[in-house]
């Protein structure tokens, strides 16, 4: 912990301290501001000052904090102060039982900075964020150096705690995270598009946290848009990569495609598309969009209609796994996300009252050069639409 309460009652701040008085406190009585237990001081030559239980302590709150995660927590309280918004640092919230590491106002919302280095389960951090929701203030997930996991060409692997925290509306502009490295001192804002499940690719822009503002985490834009080129990328993996090591889930579809005498280099463009709030389902989406594609609209006759409900009970299956989403955010389900798109591109038209009419067939490609062709083209149609 950085706060402790002296026997006046006072809040005593480790980190903003000078060395003389860090050694005067050593020989003062300090308590734990949640529990009111005694606290010690921690104040070597290398590590961050810090007020810590002792072992006997049964106090949950500042057990076991890394010097990264108290860095980072001193870094974001000193970059919120010198931009002049209040800060709170550890701050306790007595109606939920819950201590922010950080409560600061800006403008007319209050928000609680979370600093994330340790793992978490998705549960324990929807709990939280509700927490702090009901009690209207906006908890912003930061997270440490270790959930940082970039793979090759931009994309990102991306843990079930990111998917279910990723920031969007009513709060932020788009759908993002942030990460902090206190020893780089750069703090990123990721822009993610899940392509499969844990997989996304992501438009990060990354900076000297002195560089950024706090009202950057809600507004910014990524500068550079590659979308396009990246789900091209993804789309030529899906039909040319060697399968050796499968789900049960992938071995299922694999076998569906070969009972219809098909590979994924010979799929319907259209299949394998990308949807809002697919990273809340555990399904791959090119499996569901196959089945769209196959079991729906293969075997519907051009001008007949079909309704969303009974399209979704047909798909529903693959949509009984799911995440539950920290924040209030879109409720566009993918699969009907997805009718949207495939309207936009011609395949069906949108009538009134959750009627779909199918307008065109669908083409499967005959070689896998048609089938990258293919892909170029719809993927240009559907970004610049």
């Amino acid at each position: 912990m950085l706060k402790a309460m002296n026997e006046q009652g006072q809040a005593v701040i480790s980190f903003s301290q000078p060395r003389e008085k860090l050694e005067q406190m050593r020989h003062e009585t300090l308590f734990c501001p949640n529990c009111k237990q005694p606290v010690i001081l921690k104040a070597g030559e290398v590590n961050i000052p810090h007020f810590a239980h002792r072992s006997d302590g049964q106090c949950r709150h500042g057990q076991g904090e890394s010097d990264t995660h108290l860095k980072g927590k001193m870094h974001l309280a000193k970059w919120l102060f010198q931009q002049k918004h209040p800060i709170y640092l550890e701050y306790f919230v007595k109606s939920i039982q819950q201590r922010a590491d950080i409560i600061t106002k800006v403008g007319k919302f209050y928000y609680a900075i979370e600093y994330q280095c340790s793992p978490i389960e998705p549960q324990e951090l929807l709990k939280r964020t509700e927490g702090f929701l009901s009690q209207q203030i906006i908890p912003i997930w930061i997270f440490g150096p270790s959930y940082e996991q970039p793979l090759k060409q931009g994309f990102f692997k991306l843990n079930t705690a990111i998917r279910t925290s990723l920031l969007a509306s009513p709060y932020a502009k788009s759908l993002r995270f942030f990460t902090y490295n206190p020893s780089q001192f750069t703090l990123s804002i990721h822009h993610p598009s899940t392509v499969h499940q844990n997989l996304a690719f992501s438009s990060s822009t990354t900076k000297p946290i002195t560089n950024l503002t706090f009202q950057n985490l809600l507004i910014h834009e990524p500068t550079e848009n590659r979308e396009k080129d990246q789900w091209l990328l993804q789309k030529r993996r899906f039909r040319t990569k060697q399968r050796q090591f499968t789900s049960d889930e992938e071995k299922e579809y694999l076998q569906f495609l070969y009972n219809n005498r098909l590979h994924p280099q010979y799929l319907p463009a259209c299949i394998y598309l990308p949807v809002q709030n697919y990273h809340l389902y555990h399904t791959p989406m090119y499996v569901w969009q196959t089945h769209f594609i196959m079991d729906v609209l293969d075997v519907t006759d051009v001008e007949d209609a079909f309704t969303w409900q009974d399209l979704y009970d047909g798909l529903s299956d693959f949509f009984y796994s799911r995440l539950t989403s920290a924040y209030p955010s879109c409720a566009v389900h993918p699969l009907y996300d997805y009718t949207l798109k495939l309207a936009k591109l011609g395949y069906i038209e949108r009538k009134e009252g959750g009627t779909f009419v199918k307008k065109k067939e669908v083409h499967y490609p005959k070689t896998l050069d048609e089938a990258l062709q293919n892909d170029r083209e719809l993927l240009g149609q559907l970004f610049n639409a």
